[in-house]
């Protein structure tokens, strides 16, 4: 089975963002998913997600960061204008800070019931909330390249978009702790070692003939290409506090996915015990995790590398958008303090956690002071 890949125009962008459903008063998670999405009238772009305490909001296809956050923004008040009809509201961040997985309610679309049949309980386990980003492409053969090219970034994503330290009620220690709930599915984690497009068409044959997949959509690597929608997709974020902050982590991922495409280099095979140990290193320890540079060996703490590749992309910085992100990058990593340790003060200080879930949802259409210009 031969998979058309539809031609993009380079360095577009979209994101998808899975967002909690949560009770004004009590802020835990309800299950009332299905009235809100009838209240919008069941738009395109507000969807169903994996369980009914969970809602999607997917963005149109964009050239500007500005033009995203401020699509997204007005999916969110309409989503809020129909939640709070109901005593709901939505919530950023990865996890929700005390919920129980057993409680959570599967979707009835076909493909949610699918994966739970398959699943069992470990469909209810990923009652997590992430970002995923897309950024346009010409061909599969550019979106296998970035598949591979990409993973020395992933940690940067993971510990920019950072915002799950908390699960079940307890301190997990780690920053993101979203990847628990994901990774236990089949075909997940970083990407086989496929390198072109006629090599993802025979896995893809050969995957789907054995029964182990029935569409892309089964296939859950970190980055993975979307021949439906001509772009790349970068998977492995948390769910950020604020619209804002994920529109500008859609925009850094732009700008990543251009230098590298301009940039192309021979994709190296080895194995991916460091790519795994940089991955697992962001998600417990955020912009202070240790950081191997491959292939040099050279070890750096995680927010260095990032202020690097920064210095390096400002020489690709085609407008003043591309110039307003790498400042906000610059400025958010120097700052050192990330959306999950924003979580954690609220708790330490003596904050409940009910209480911390309000102060949560009132972020998500915050803006900071000295960006109002976007």
């Amino acid at each position: 089975m031969s998979l058309h890949f539809t031609r993009s125009k380079r360095f577009t962008m979209g994101t998808e963002l899975e967002l909690q459903l949560t009770d004004k008063k009590s802020a835990h998670l309800v299950d009332k998913a299905d009235i809100i999405l009838s209240d919008t009238g069941h738009s395109q772009q507000i969807k169903h997600e994996l369980t009914k305490s969970m809602i999607e909001i997917n963005s149109a296809v964009h050239l500007s960061i500005g033009g995203l956050y401020q699509e997204l923004a007005g999916l969110i008040l309409q989503l809020r204008d129909a939640a709070g009809r109901h005593g709901c509201d939505i919530t950023g961040g990865g996890r929700h800070l005390d919920a129980d997985w057993r409680e959570q309610v599967i979707s009835d679309l076909q493909r949610h019931q699918d994966l739970a049949h398959r699943y069992g309980y470990i469909t209810k386990m990923a009652c997590v909330f992430g970002q995923h980003i897309h950024i346009g492409v010409n061909d599969g053969d550019e979106a296998m390249y970035l598949c591979h090219a990409l993973i020395p970034y992933l940690p940067h994503l993971v510990a920019l978009s950072a915002s799950s330290p908390w699960l079940a009620g307890e301190d997990t220690r780690f920053s993101s702790s979203r990847f628990t709930g994901l990774n236990a599915f089949l075909n997940s984690e970083l990407p086989e070692n496929i390198y072109n497009w006629d090599e993802f068409n025979a896995f893809y044959s050969e995957m789907s003939g054995a029964g182990i997949i029935r569409s892309v959509k089964d296939i859950y690597w970190y980055v993975r290409p979307q021949p439906a929608l001509g772009t790349v997709e970068i998977r492995i974020c948390d769910m950020p506090l604020t619209l804002f902050h994920a529109s500008v982590l859609t925009g850094y991922s732009k700008m990543l996915v251009r230098f590298l495409l301009k940039n192309q280099q021979d994709i190296i095979k080895k194995h991916r015990a460091i790519d795994k140990y940089n991955i697992f290193n962001a998600r417990r320890d955020g912009l202070q995790a240790r950081y191997i540079c491959v292939p040099e060996g050279l070890r750096l703490p995680l927010d260095r590398h990032i202020l690097q590749t920064v210095e390096k992309l400002t020489k690709f910085a085609g407008q003043a958008e591309d110039a307003f992100v790498l400042r906000y990058i610059k400025r958010y990593v120097e700052r050192g303090i990330t959306d999950a340790d924003r979580i954690r003060h609220m708790i330490q200080h003596a904050i409940d956690l009910n209480t911390a879930s309000v102060k949560m949802r009132r972020m998500l259409l915050s803006v900071p002071s000295d960006y109002r210009s976007l």
